[in-house]
């Protein structure tokens, strides 16, 4: 598992509450596991813990569903 994986399931628990088991591949928000609100938050999170900038066109759905996708966006924006 990716140390970015570990770092947001963490977060997840941490800030979420969410005990279950949290699947990289899993949509977060069709699991219930995130809705609207809290996505905004992993999203301020990502960028302070990552140091990296999103973009606008970056807080997109496809882009923050799954913890997969989300370790995908930080590795495109520090490449950036």
């Amino acid at each position: 598992m990716r140390p970015e994986v570990e770092v947001l399931t963490g977060y997840i628990r941490d800030e979420v509450g969410y005990k279950g088991k949290v699947d990289a591949e899993a949509d977060l928000l069709e699991a219930k596991i995130l809705d609207s609100f809290s996505i905004v938050q992993l999203a301020v999170f990502i960028q302070e813990e990552f140091g990296v900038e999103l973009e606008a066109e970056d807080l997109t759905r496809e882009n923050l569903a799954s913890l997969a996708r989300i370790v995908a966006l930080i590795d495109k924006r520090k490449a950036a």
